[in-house]
């Protein structure tokens, strides 16, 4: 009697006990370099890194970009962009995020600029070809320029985000991606991001991608232009 008992009593105890959630991380490092001689001599290198953890509903990211390029011995162009992200569902699909971001562009006159933007994500679309996700939320940010005292500015703002992804295959896909920030305290004061991208494999874990990125700025630094374009192009190494 004993012995028919003692298993039932395992299996109680076993299904009694929680399980783990499994840990899940990814990686994605991108570059590229260009270098030129003769007639002109340019050196420009473009990499970056996406790194992701997931457990259960909390998810974080952190991402970082560099753009470096030089000229005939000078420096021409240089924009560094870093962010870090918390996502936590909390109502099915429904996610409240926290988003820190961080951009140097000393050729933009942009010294730095720190944001930090709390808001909702929610998965408008998510199938296997297609996910398209909007996210709504308020930002804080400093701003800093080249010139000491020129638009350095501390502002609340808005964030309004979409981003779609279609799913070509496994590992090959097209993205687009487009943030709204409106400054609170200057309307004027409106910057736009977007991004276009496609990623296409060359092997499971190396593939190529191309991204053409427009940012806008409704007050740029004084003297410079409102919109940068920015085309990059080299190999992804996903883990």
């Amino acid at each position: 009697m004993v012995f028919a008992v003692l298993p039932l009593l395992f299996q109680l105890t076993a299904d009694t006990v929680p399980k783990r959630t499994p840990l899940e991380m990814k990686f994605a490092g991108d570059v590229g370099f260009v270098s030129t001689s003769g007639n002109t001599s340019v050196q420009t290198l473009n990499f970056g890194d996406k790194i992701t953890a997931k457990l259960g509903d909390l998810t974080v990211a952190q991402t970082f970009n560099g753009v470096y390029g030089r000229s005939k011995g000078k420096s021409v162009t240089s924009i560094w962009r870093g962010s870090f992200r918390v996502d936590l569902s909390v109502l099915g699909a429904i996610s409240v995020y926290n988003l820190s971001n961080y951009e140097r562009n000393v050729f933009a006159g942009l010294a730095s600029r720190i944001a930090t933007s709390t808001g909702l994500s929610f998965p408008v679309v998510r199938n296997a070809k297609h996910r398209l996700t909007l996210e709504g939320g308020a930002t804080l940010t400093r701003q800093r320029g080249t010139v000491a005292g020129r638009r350095d500015l501390d502002f609340l703002g808005g964030r309004a985000a979409s981003t779609y992804v279609y799913q070509f295959g496994p590992r090959a896909q097209a993205a687009q991606s487009m943030e709204l920030l409106p400054n609170f305290r200057e309307p004027e004061d409106l910057r736009i991001n977007t991004e276009t991208s496609v990623t296409a494999p060359i092997t499971k874990q190396v593939g190529v991608k191309l991204s053409y990125v427009i940012r806008y700025d409704g007050l740029p630094q004084p003297g410079f232009e409102t919109t940068d374009r920015l085309f990059t192009s080299g190999l992804q190494i996903s883990l």
